[in-house]
């Protein structure tokens, strides 16, 4: 059995319903958050390069705004990982979390 190696709970977000995510004036599609990192779809990842660094704007739902900056972790095909420097707070990963599960819960 594989261990996982996470440290943080990560929030993963259905098409859409993530976060929006600007970064030099582009949006970008927010896949999952964690306090320490997130993983956004890009449409091209050549400007992303592994240990490069990453700033952008990062507003939930409820209109909490935040400035993330960090290193680039990972970069595949279509989505790039950023390690944060400074946490998103565990609160809103946790409002978050709640808000998933109230709005985009399976129907039986």
């Amino acid at each position: 059995m594989q261990e996982n190696r996470r440290q943080y709970f990560r929030v993963e977000y259905p098409t859409g319903a993530g976060p929006k995510l600007i970064a030099s004036g582009v949006p970008l599609q927010v896949l999952d958050i964690s306090e320490q990192g997130l993983r956004f779809k890009a449409k091209s990842t050549l400007s992303f390069k592994t240990g490069g660094t990453f700033a952008g704007s990062l507003t939930f739902f409820d209109g909490e705004s935040f400035l993330v900056f960090g290193e680039i972790k990972r970069v595949t095909e279509e989505t790039v990982s950023i390690q944060l420097r400074k946490p998103i707070p565990l609160r809103i990963i946790m409002a978050e979390q709640r808000r998933i599960i109230q709005n985009f819960k399976q129907r039986a």
